[in-house]
């Protein structure tokens, strides 16, 4: 008992100790030069440069597609109120998303859960106890956070073109490789309560983003600060039949980026399949407006 406790109690303890800490990803580079001539231009290249090196524009070009994942957890954190879709340790899920949107589900392949079904469309969540049952809605939190989380996870590289401000933030050397960083945000450089914050990592060789960091501002639960930054390491890619490098293996890390054997869970994604069912599928609910790529105003 005092083993599964361990964990719970420090999450309290971190909760208490860091509650008015806040996050900021901008690094040193970036503060001192933000207003130097061509940063923006500079980020918007390296960033239009990686989308390209890796085929997104390929991805963009699609309607739906499908990825099986497999996720694996580190025991002790499946005790936190972390993970977004319970029931997928060690277990087979399969995504469906609509590109360039929010839209998606998840059903799970095996275990307790077997077969069921959690969607999101237009911000609605929706629910089945398998593909043959009818539709109903379910204002979970926890699966719209992690449906449209992963999805942004997949679409990241071409989605963060999207983004109010794009600038370049310097180098920064990890495990013996030199990374070009990119800062992307919205609304205002400085971190606000609005919008979350990422750095992009893009390898100087293949341009690739190897990993990017991220604030964490609408987590499913209320969160102390430290669990508010979060890393994402593309471990792996995959060159798939339409020629886009998607991931096949992702790390993710509390904090800063790290050794990849440090990470809170890894999912491995395997057998995408692009426009292979019809793009009705994920919007089974009648009368909601498409909204797309939006996001809801803060608050609603």
């Amino acid at each position: 008992m005092k083993n599964y406790l361990k964990p719970l109690l420090l999450f309290a303890v971190v909760s208490v100790l860091f509650s008015c800490k806040s996050v900021d990803l901008r690094s040193d580079y970036l503060k001192e030069k933000t207003t130097e001539e061509g940063m923006a231009q500079k980020g918007i290249r390296l960033l239009t440069e990686a989308n390209q090196a890796m085929g997104y524009d390929k991805l963009a070009s699609t309607e739906v597609y499908e990825a099986t994942a497999h996720f694996k957890w580190k025991g002790a954190l499946l005790l936190m109120p972390m993970n977004a879709l319970p029931g997928n340790n060690n277990k087979d899920v399969q995504f469906r998303f609509a590109t360039n949107s929010f839209d998606g589900q998840v059903e799970y392949l095996e275990g307790r859960k077997e077969n069921k079904i959690h969607g999101l469309q237009s911000w609605q969540g929706y629910y089945a106890e398998n593909a043959e049952e009818e539709i109903e809605e379910c204002n979970s939190k926890r699966y719209s956070w992690g449906l449209s989380t992963y999805h942004y996870l997949l679409e990241a590289p071409m989605r963060l073109l999207q983004a109010e401000i794009i600038k370049y933030a310097g180098e920064r050397t990890l495990n013996g490789k030199t990374y070009d960083l990119v800062f992307v945000t919205w609304g205002s450089e400085a971190p606000n309560k609005e919008y979350d914050q990422w750095m992009v990592y893009i390898n100087k060789e293949t341009k690739f983003i190897d990993m990017t960091e991220v604030t964490i501002s609408d987590f499913f639960v209320p969160s102390p600060k430290p669990l508010q930054h979060g890393s994402i390491l593309y471990e792996g890619r995959t060159r798939t039949s339409i020629g886009t490098y998607l991931p096949s293996e992702v790390v993710i890390q509390i904090g800063k980026p790290k050794e990849a054997d440090r990470g809170a869970y890894r999912i491995s994604f395997k057998d995408y399949k692009f426009d292979s069912f019809n793009k009705d599928l994920l919007y089974p609910l009648q009368d909601l407006e498409y909204v797309g790529d939006s996001k809801p105003d803060v608050g609603e």
